[in-house]
């Protein structure tokens, strides 16, 4: 299980196959390669024809499962090869073919959250501070659709308990927790480019302290998202949102939506 988010770039792939058949396809492409690749450090010999697993389907409506073999997922994937060449040319610039859709895996672990949550702004006295408490205020971000995922055990985080970071302000403390920032960064639907430009300025992608007026300007926004760095990260759980972080200065300065599934 796992989030999958994909920058919506409008580019042939999307195109020609679909956003949603594009993430199909992916998804069953990396679920066969990384288990190939597994098995084979493990010392399996076996070709993908004759390697069988057990697939299931997570759906509200009821779990479903079929034998296959790898050769099956990799050939069901094949599809992305007509168009794996338009890649080379990717409008957002990304690295590698079909860059444009990632995922994140479950559980998120603990470390993770305490990764994500330290990279917001240390007191309330900046940009970013001033602008997250008046999201907070006008659009509810409460944290209740993340903590209905948490109660669920631990197929989701593996804390039981969210991480929590409280700021003193002229009106009183301000609690925010790691439900909330996830609401906010997985569960409210596509991310739009300002949404994921307030983001980035919450979680440090761009400083805290960048200059309101500059956010507004076009050139001095898209000067301000493409300065910005987030370091690859050496621990492969951290890295997965390390890399979506990037996304969001890519969304944010390119004008493009991020799409969302949880």
């Amino acid at each position: 299980m796992a989030i999958d988010y994909v920058l919506a770039a409008g580019c042939e792939p999307q195109k020609l196959l679909g956003v949603s058949r594009l993430v199909e396809l992916h998804r069953t492409r990396i679920l066969a390669r990384s288990a190939l690749l597994h098995m084979q450090e493990d010392g399996e010999q076996r070709a993908p024809n004759q390697i069988e697993i057990q697939l299931t389907m997570r759906k509200p409506e009821g779990d479903s499962a079929r034998g296959v073999t790898l050769q099956d997922l990799l050939d069901e994937a094949k599809p992305l090869d007509d168009v794996a060449h338009y890649c080379a040319t990717c409008p957002a610039g990304l690295p590698r073919e079909f860059a444009c859709h990632r995922r994140i895996r479950y559980p998120i672990p603990e470390h993770v959250e305490a990764w994500l949550m330290a990279r917001l702004p240390s007191n309330l006295g900046c940009t970013a501070g001033a602008l997250l408490v008046r999201g907070l205020g006008e659009f509810n971000w409460d944290g209740t659709p993340t903590a209905k995922l948490r109660s669920a055990g631990t197929t989701y985080f593996e804390s039981r308990a969210p991480y929590g970071v409280r700021w003193e302000s002229p009106d009183g403390n301000i609690e925010f927790s790691s439900d909330q920032l996830f609401q906010m960064m997985f569960m409210v639907g596509p991310l739009a480019p300002t949404h994921s430009l307030m983001l980035a300025l919450f979680l440090g992608v761009i400083p805290h302290d960048t200059s309101v007026y500059l956010l507004k300007d076009t050139p001095g926004k898209q000067r301000a998202l493409a300065a910005s760095h987030v370091p690859t990260e050496p621990d492969a759980d951290v890295e997965q949102l390390a890399a979506f972080l990037r996304v969001l200065a890519i969304g944010a300065r390119l004008e493009l939506s991020i799409l969302v599934d949880g």
